[in-house]
């Protein structure tokens, strides 16, 4: 006879179950189970049993007598306590501890890691002592969750020291399901990802953590620095060095005077400054021209920096949150193509400047914040050199680091007056020049006041100069005693004057762009903010030609960080109407393009939008032009779905979430939908109706799928399927149904993935829906074809491929395509296989979707070897190794097999 206790209660005798009556003599069982074969004082059994009641000892005599008829083995009772006369081997929790001690005291890792799987296969995923009331229950049941949990983390451990990161960040991912608030396995799972070389998910993945649970996450990496070494990354030395990065910004312009700090930089930076280390701190005034000193004498300096040139905004004075030291220093390996040995914060300090000592690279740290931020992204010693730029002096790296501080001050007023001319060019400067003395007095050699007052009178027309100039300088006069030492108010000082003297269209345009979120905003949305394109084009180039905005890359623009807290001052201001209706604008014009973007990807997805006349709403023709809308809008969409929530704007934090969802899905962007979706589901029951919830919660499902938590999947979906049957919504119920016939046939359950998959097919079929009968179709297809009956999963195939042929549906299509190539290669047909493969790998080309490329490559693969066709077998593979590899995967050939399996 056997007994689980790691989930609900359960006597087997040869495999049957044994029917243990509920309530006292269940409890009692499991608590003689807990250390079988050892007396249980009678104190404990009350304390368990009847906690609190005044209970006599006849009551256990009782009970241990409905035990003993109830599982037929001996139950004794005597000399105050009782036991159970069984093997403890015969008990799962026994073994489960039983084989993690053991494995602990295992040195070998190969042998330690297969009995920690051993003692792990014991638990089957349920809560342990399920359903046992009591607080002592309770506190046996946290216990056995602490142990279950440290053998998964001493199982991933293991499986970072046997060199399996992929199996290791499966496991931990695993693991995080069960534990999701777990410092270790978070800990972990950052340590598989860097081992792997995936240093970009790390920030997004402790910002998530970080939002999810409310707790900073910068411990976690300082956390890490007394764990045991894990991995052993060095630089690969069949890499080598590097192509040489030079990440320096462009210059606004041609940098004017400055050429006694420029000589005293480069003195410092190529170790010509006695008493200096080769570190040099630029700093002064916001506005004052650091970083165009600091890049300008990077751009000049970089030939003698052979390896390259390392450049990072540290947003120390930003609206954004400031860079973490930690973020920087993984992109900054990641350009040196150096892996640390250890991720915590030491370890990556370590391999950064181990990685720079045989190097001679410059590295440039623009806006930092104060010392701390800056001293880790520091070289160490060799031949690489450091230039700061701060708006405080941080004196302290002079004291400890011995850098050499240059104060930027404003121009002198030959440098004021070459850059005014500069920049209004010769014809207007020789129309100014009677005013030169009063703009000089007034800018007070700020260059970022120079270029703003240059840029408002290049707009006007030349014959309009004398009066803009003399408005200008009626309107300034309370700026001009300028307080240097406080630079935020000396920029908003100057920045309210050029708001003063901008159009109506162009200011309203300035605040309206702080509305929106950011980080950067399109031609498009910049025209729905506005009255048509002539006014918005003349009010944004206002805007850009005063410095105000910038546009980074083409018809994308964006606000410094200064600008846009003025901005967002100057929206403050306004009628809250207007406010609450540029928002609105910005809010629906993503939704309505995004919605329009992700009919395209997903035809069959209804939602309530309606199409709006009042902006211009992009129409991509294929996959690739709506996938190529969501990469350049995906940073803002996520902005966009946080202000909502922040905001509490029910309708777009439901319906965007779901608009964005299919490219996520397709971009492995699975644990942004977890959030999103997370956030949209309470949203839509304020506001939607209960097939709008049913739809979010099937999304749930298939997300919590795609991250692997395959028990809360199918508890979403049957969720889903509930409130769908209980409102009476056919197509939502066949959809549930449909998922849930997928998620049973990929654990094995045919039969029921059967009656699960007809059923949808009948309902689909009720409601005329060709493209849910053809992705049933399709499902039973494959359900058919894993139990052998090849001949009905052909047929089943090809009426999906019937139905889905000429539809918008091309996913549904290349996945039927597929599931045809898998059942001619089955049957031995190699030929019509192949072919099958070349159609959806087709259409999963046209649709941008590498890693199902990737999968039907290498079946395409298998089927060409089987032709005797090994060289172009072998071009598919390689085709497929391509894919994964910019997709992030490092061992190809597991990941090529991987792939072979999914199928």
């Amino acid at each position: 006879m056997k007994f689980r206790l790691l989930g609900q209660l359960v006597a087997l005798d040869d495999g049957e179950s044994i029917d243990v009556p509920s309530g006292k003599t269940c409890e009692l069982l499991a608590l003689l189970l807990l250390t079988p074969g050892e007396p249980v004082p009678h104190r404990k059994i009350f304390r368990f049993l009847w906690p609190g009641e005044d209970t006599k000892p006849s009551n256990i005599r009782q009970y241990c007598l409905r035990l003993r008829r109830a599982v037929g083995l001996e139950v004794g009772n005597s000399g105050g306590a009782s036991h159970i006369r069984v093997n403890p081997a015969s008990v799962d929790l026994v073994r489960f501890r039983s084989q993690y001690a053991s494995a602990l005291r295992t040195g070998n890792p190969q042998n330690r890691r297969a009995t920690l799987l051993t003692s792990l296969a014991e638990w089957r995923g349920s809560t342990p002592l399920e359903d046992l009331p009591g607080e002592a229950f309770a506190r046996q049941r946290a216990r056995i969750l602490r142990e279950l949990h440290d053998a998964f983390a001493d199982c991933v451990r293991t499986d970072l020291e046997c060199s399996e990161p992929h199996i290791a960040l499966q496991r931990a991912d695993d693991a995080l399901v069960h534990w999701p608030d777990s410092e270790t396995l978070l800990g972990l799972k950052v340590q598989s990802l860097s081992t792997l070389g995936r240093h970009h998910e790390i920030d997004p993945l402790l910002a998530q953590w970080k939002r999810r649970f409310n707790q900073p996450t910068a411990h976690l990496l300082l956390a890490r620095t007394s764990k045991k070494n894990i991995t052993s990354g060095i630089t690969s030395p069949d890499l080598g060095f590097p192509e040489r990065p030079n990440q320096l910004p462009s210059l606004q312009g041609r940098l004017i005077g400055r050429r006694s700090e420029l000589g005293l930089l480069a003195d410092v930076v190529l170790g010509r400054e006695p008493g200096s280390g080769p570190i040099a701190v630029v700093a002064g005034l916001a506005g004052v021209g650091k970083t165009c000193l600091a890049v300008a004498a990077a751009q000049q300096l970089a030939p003698n920096f052979p390896d390259g040139v390392l450049y990072i905004d540290l947003r120390g004075f930003s609206v954004l949150e400031p860079e973490e030291v930690a973020s920087v220093l993984v992109r900054f390996l990641n350009d040196l193509r150096t892996t640390p040995a250890t991720v915590n914060l030491d370890g990556l300090v370590s391999a950064y400047r181990s990685a720079l000592l045989d190097r001679r690279v410059l590295v440039v740290l623009d806006n930092a914040r104060n010392e701390a931020q800056v001293r880790p992204l520091l070289p160490g010693p060799g031949r690489s050199a450091a230039i700061v730029t701060s708006r405080r002096q941080l004196e302290g790296m002079v004291v400890k680091e011995g850098a050499k501080l240059i104060n930027l001050t404003p121009l002198d007023r030959p440098e004021a007056a070459e850059l005014l001319e500069a920049a209004l060019g010769e014809e207007r400067m020789g129309l100014a020049r009677p005013f030169a003395g009063s703009l000089l007095d007034y800018c007070s050699g700020l260059p970022i006041a120079l270029r703003i007052v240059s840029a408002q009178i290049t707009r006007r027309q030349p014959r309009d100069l004398p009066s803009v100039v003399r408005r200008l300088l009626e309107e300034s006069s309370g700026l001009r005693p300028l307080d240097l030492r406080t630079d935020e108010l000396n920029v908003g000082s100057l920045l309210e004057n050029s708001y003063r003297l901008l159009s109506a269209p162009a200011a309203k345009l300035l605040w309206q762009l702080s509305v929106h979120p950011g980080p950067t905003i399109s031609w498009r949305a910049v025209q729905a903010l506005g009255h048509g394109r002539v006014a918005v084009d003349g009010s944004l180039n206002d805007l850009i030609h005063m410095s105000l905005v910038t546009e980074p890359t083409f018809e994308r623009y964006a606000m410094h960080d200064l600008v846009r807290i003025y901005a967002a001052q100057l929206a403050d201001q306004q009628d809250p109407g207007d406010r609450d209706e540029s928002l609105a604008t910005v809010m629906e014009f993503l939704l309505q393009n995004a919605w329009s973007c992700d009919r395209v990807l997903d035809p069959d997805r209804q939602l309530p939008i309606t199409t709006s006349g009042d902006f211009a709403v992009v129409s991509p023709t294929d996959h690739a032009a709506a996938t190529a809308w969501f990469d350049a809008e995906y940073a803002t969409l996520g902005a966009v779905l946080q202000l909502a929530g922040r905001l509490q704007l029910d309708r777009y934090t439901w319906l965007l979430a779901l608009t964005v969802l299919t490219y996520q899905w397709r971009s492995n962007r699975y644990l942004d939908a977890l959030g999103h979706l997370t956030d949209a589901l309470p949203a839509a029951r304020r506001i939607a109706g209960p097939g709008d919830v049913a739809m979010i919660r099937r999304l749930l499902a298939g997300t919590h799928r795609g991250l692997g938590d395959r028990r809360r999947a199918m508890a979403e979906l049957r969720g889903a399927v509930r409130t769908s049957q209980d409102h009476g919504d056919l197509k939502g119920t066949a959809l549930g149904r449909y998922s849930l016939g997928i998620m049973l046939h990929e654990d094995g359950a045919i039969d029921q993935a059967v009656v699960e998959l007809r059923a949808a097919l009948t309902g689909f079929e009720a409601q005329e829906d060709r493209l849910g009968q053809g992705a049933a179709l399709d499902g039973l297809a494959n359900v058919h074809h894993r139990a052998g009956d090849h001949f009905s999963a052909l047929e089943h195939c090809r009426r999906s491929s019937a139905l889905l042929n000429d539809t918008a549906d091309l996913n549904g299509q290349a996945h039927s395509s597929f599931t045809m190539g898998r059942i001619r290669a089955a049957i031995g047909e190699h030929d019509a296989a192949a072919a099958a493969y070349r159609h959806a790998l087709m259409l999963y080309r046209s649709m941008g979707y590498p890693s199902r490329e990737a999968r039907t490559l290498v079946r395409l693969a298998d089927s060409l070897s089987a032709l005797g066709r090994d060289q172009d077998a072998r071009q598919a593979v390689e085709e497929a190794r391509a894919l994964l590899a910019r997709l992030g995967e490092e061992d190809l050939d597991a990941a090529v097999e991987r792939q072979r399996q999914l199928s």
